[in-house]
């Protein structure tokens, strides 16, 4: 609604495979759902966090690296209350344990708590975990 997004919110790489974010518009960053990040973990207890610095270029981009199977949840630091963000499969991972499909929690603001139970029933119908 914001307009405020990722496109496309949901990605699946094989494992080592890398992600690149470029900026169409505005100004945005990349962050992990991280305790590192002063957020609740939503990323594969193995992996290591991130934080991008806020692109403000047009074009300008952004890559990550993925060596962990698993499920990656990351948002924008200036747009998360909006629900800027978004996730990333990596590999074939068992839906279960996953920290990124836990119910998000209530100390997120309410946009990202919607569209991170959205991207849970994506990822969750994805992976053939429906029951």
């Amino acid at each position: 609604g914001s307009g405020q997004h990722y496109g496309p919110h949901l990605v699946w790489i094989e494992s080592g495979g890398t992600v690149t974010w470029e900026l169409d518009s505005g100004s945005h960053d990349v962050t992990a759902y991280h305790p590192d990040n002063e957020k609740p973990l939503r990323i594969p207890e193995a992996a290591d966090s991130w934080s991008a610095e806020l692109l403000s270029d047009d074009g300008a981009t952004f890559e990550r690296t993925f060596e962990t199977d698993g499920v990656y949840d990351y948002f924008c630091t200036p747009h998360e209350a909006v629900g800027m963000v978004g996730t990333v499969i990596v590999g074939d991972p068992d839906a279960h344990g996953q920290p990124g499909l836990n119910e998000p929690d209530t100390a997120l603001p309410e946009g990202a708590r919607s569209e991170l139970a959205d991207l849970n029933g994506q990822v969750n119908e994805a992976l053939g975990h429906t029951h």
